[in-house]
């Protein structure tokens, strides 16, 4: 990097900080803190879930997977648009009805209060081990990129460059800070990436020219948006559909964003814009991981792969370039820490500190545990981050075994127990909720050979010797399908919640809690002018609705057919999402 290039970095992070500090002033109470007074509009929604959504993990964990494994990784996006749609259109409105601040909330009013207690504090340490899987990918690229000496100091030191503005104006702005400068950083960020695509596409004379040398490799698979095999084949392309719907109905940093709408159609308009706008720029970093894969093929981390791509060709297009594009990654960067703290500090205050204390709490006590939350999630995430640096099979492997291992249970019991079965119970949804992600858990150590030699084999000398040798060879019979089970663990601890949840409800008592407020946010009307229902009343609300779930089906079957080799598998992945986001937007728009 240039002086130039410095000097543009670092202007734009002063710039940042100076703006978060300004918004600090709209903050008037905590629903200011949390959910930006609740006058989101569907472009500034629209704008902060996407800037949300994307961050160096897709950047430079995407493109490093793509580069690796090839270009079926966009689906890791493809489909959280698709699950953005069905949220807007089946789960959001009855969300925000309740005007709740976050998923726990629900579970309070759907289950107990010791419930959104545990889901609070759960989902708020999970929240910050993501976070601080963003900081390593962003510091891993920042020493690749400067040419910095590979060191743990230097490691250090881009953590602490990378976190320390972001904690701070989300910390002092709250969610408005977060989405007034998300709608600037959308901007910043596309622009950096409108940059890239070109840049590389010329250096491998062309991507027609890239995939004509990958289609002549024998058995390659990198241009194959559904391959058969590979770690990332329609196994895995299944999984993720499994994961974006639970991130799209579930997830805090996404969801609190949907709270923040003036209305529930406003919510549903800004998540399904997100979900179309979202689809062509997932290109901007497969097209570019596919040209390094041409390039420089052999890096044994993929992590590394974008930053080189950037450190590689931007310098020689011109001065200045390189400073710029990092502002378009360091927006994104921003973007998405700001959102997760924010939502770490909402779950810390609203729904485990709170539940926690007896006495009501005056509203300037609120905002200052706020404030001392966000910190205490940058210091977590900062942790998080320094143990992630001996990782080495990537970003993008570390957040789907903690995404597959732990928060299926929690979308089992929200959503599809939460909402659509009244018999469910606080019994049933805590022993659902715990056991999936146990399950979860010990299938993921016994499976992947270097977690059941670093961790389980030391325990199995103090177990009897018969109950020892039958692990032993249960992971053995396993071990060389690895790959293959690490991509069904989410469908494991999906289905074991699945099971436990109705099992232990039917066991014990019926719910204490009618929720009859739930089945008013079902048939809306809750607010003045609200006529967003989750079951349309139009003929052409009930098209879109039927048109969006036509389309999820035309994708499975696609995905599925993979496995036989059919020949059409691709064609019809992508026009069921087409399918998805065409009726998505009809049922935004109708009533």
């Amino acid at each position: 990097m240039t002086p130039i290039d410095y000097a543009i970095v670092v202007g734009f992070l002063a710039i940042m900080a100076v703006i978060g500090l300004a918004i600090s002033r709209l903050i008037k109470d905590s629903d200011d803190i949390f959910v930006a007074g609740r006058e989101l509009t569907p472009f500034i929604l629209c704008a902060t879930i996407t800037s949300t959504n994307l961050s160096m993990y897709h950047f430079i964990g995407l493109g490093g997977i793509a580069y690796q494994s090839g270009a079926s990784i966009i689906w890791a996006n493809w489909t959280g648009g698709m699950a953005l749609v069905l949220s807007a259109c089946f789960v959001v409105p009855v969300f925000r009805r309740l005007k709740i601040r976050s998923v726990p909330e629900f579970l309070e009013i759907r289950y107990s209060k010791n419930l959104r207690t545990l889901a609070g504090a759960f989902w708020g340490c999970r929240l910050c081990v993501y976070l601080g899987i963003l900081l390593y990918i962003a510091s891993t690229a920042a020493i690749v990129i400067t040419g910095c000496q590979d060191n743990l100091t230097n490691y250090v030191r881009w953590l602490l460059a990378f976190s320390v503005v972001s904690i701070l104006y989300s910390a002092i702005g709250g969610a408005w800070a977060v989405a007034i400068m998300d709608s600037v950083q959308f901007c910043v960020m596309l622009a950096g990436a409108l940059v890239v695509l070109p840049i590389a596409a010329h250096a491998v004379g062309g991507m027609p020219k890239a995939f004509e040398f990958f289609h002549s490799l024998p058995g390659d698979t990198h241009t194959q948006l559904v391959p058969v095999t590979g770690e990332f084949n329609w196994i895995y392309i299944s999984m993720v559909m499994l994961l974006s719907i639970k991130w799209a109905t579930v997830d805090q940093a996404i969801l609190q964003r949907a709270f923040g709408a003036r209305s529930p159609r406003v919510a549903a308009k800004g998540m399904v814009l997100s979900a179309i706008i979202t689809t062509p720029i997932a290109l901007f970093w497969i097209l570019p991981g596919l040209a390094a894969a041409r390039l420089h093929p052999g890096f044994a981390r993929p992590d590394y792969a974008m930053p080189w791509l950037l450190a590689t060709l931007l310098p020689p297009v011109g001065r200045g370039i390189l400073g710029f594009v990092l502002c378009g990654l360091i927006a994104a960067q921003i973007s998405a820490v700001t959102a997760d703290v924010n939502s770490v500090a909402t779950l810390f205050t609203s729904d485990v500190y709170r539940s926690l204390r007896k006495k009501e709490l005056s509203q300037k006590h609120i905002v200052r545990v706020v404030r001392i939350s966000s910190v205490a999630c940058g210091v977590l995430m900062l942790y998080v981050a320094y143990m992630l640096r001996g990782f080495g099979d990537g970003a993008v492997r570390a957040n789907y075994a903690v995404v597959g291992i732990l928060d299926m249970p929690l979308f089992v019991v929200t959503v599809i127990y939460g909402l659509w079965w009244k018999r469910a119970n606080w019994q049933g949804a805590t022993a659902g909720f715990l056991l999936g992600g146990i399950v979860g858990i010990l299938t993921h150590f016994l499976v992947v050979d270097k977690y059941f030699v670093s961790y389980v084999q030391p325990l199995l000398n103090h177990l009897p010797g018969g109950f020892a040798a039958t692990i032993k060879n249960f992971h053995e019979l396993v071990r060389p399908h690895e790959v293959q089970v690490r991509n069904v663990v989410p469908f494991i601890s999906t289905a074991t919640a699945l099971i436990v949840t109705p099992v232990v409800s039917l066991l014990t008592r019926k719910p204490q809690n009618d929720a009859a407020g739930l089945a008013q946010a079902f048939d809306g009307g809750a607010e003045a002018g609200d006529t967003y229902w989750v079951m349309p009343q139009s003929g052409i609300g009930k098209f879109a609705v039927s048109a969006v779930i036509i389309g999820v089906a035309i994708f499975a079957i696609g995905v599925i057919s993979a496995n036989w080799a059919f020949a059409g598998a691709t064609t019809l992945a992508v026009a069921g999402m087409i399918a998805v986001f065409f009726g998505g937007m009809v049922r935004v728009y109708s009533e």
